[in-house]
């Protein structure tokens, strides 16, 4: 993901939840009033706080049906 501090056609959301996996650390965010998550792989020292705000536009992507 390409993290952006503007958001002209991003996507931002607020953490809900992080884990780290390998060297990456994995975030899902709430986006959307319905509150929607989606998980976006992050640097290991990102500061990525639960309830902070986080934008980003999608490089490459894969959409799951809803469980």
């Amino acid at each position: 993901v390409e993290l952006v501090d503007e958001c002209n056609g991003c996507i931002a959301g607020t953490v809900a939840a992080s884990r780290r996996v390998a060297g990456t650390r994995r975030v899902e965010l709430e986006i959307g009033g319905e509150r929607q998550r989606v998980e976006i792989e992050l640097p290991v020292d990102h500061p990525a706080a639960q309830k902070s705000r986080v934008a980003f536009r999608p490089r490459r992507w894969k959409l799951f049906p809803a469980a």
